[in-house]
């Protein structure tokens, strides 16, 4: 099941913090917990469920932006087009752990987030997050969203390692 509820408190906790703009260099953190629906049978979390709580560190993100109301006016939605994880170290019911997200950049076509999981100062879970801006017409290219952004376009930004790592994507058109 969809963790929910803890989506609407980290949503509404968002909203009553300080909101920052697109081009801020900025780490965003949520506290969370190992709940006994977040395990598997070894009793811990359990990695699916890493990844749907990844989502709540992109709202949170996301409502300190406030893209909501970005996406509305420009009629566009957000996708998840892929991710890479490593997981390190087990995390057991009831221990809590930070999630931590930043967007890394863009390229000529897709956005990343990195997201990690951390607890007592150590990685617990890592993951890099591709996404994409989409419309009715289909997917809306980063240079299109930097300018609705009122930003400088610069795909060569992005961190050398993510090049790499994009390269090597197993299910390329």
């Amino acid at each position: 099941m969809y963790p929910l509820l803890r989506l609407i408190r980290v949503v509404v906790k968002s909203h009553f913090q300080e909101k920052l703009s697109f081009d801020t260099e900025y780490t965003d953190s949520v506290n969370l917990i190992v709940l006994p629906q977040d395990i598997d049978p070894f009793m811990e979390l359990n990695n699916g469920r890493y990844v749907t709580l990844l989502d709540l560190g992109r709202f949170s993100l996301g409502a300190k932006v406030n893209m909501a109301s970005f996406l509305k006016r420009n009629n566009w939605s957000l996708t998840i087009v892929g991710t890479y994880n490593e997981y390190r170290f087990r995390l057991r019911l009831f221990q809590r752990f930070t999630l931590k997200t930043k967007i890394i950049g863009y390229d000529e076509k897709w956005f990343y987030f990195f997201q990690k999981v951390e607890r007592k100062g150590k990685t617990h879970m890592a993951s890099v997050v591709k996404f994409a801006y989409t419309s009715k017409e289909g997917l809306v290219y980063p240079k299109e969203v930097i300018s609705a952004m009122e930003m400088k376009y610069d795909p060569n930004k992005l961190p050398l390692w993510i090049k790499e790592l994009t390269e090597h994507q197993l299910f390329k058109k």
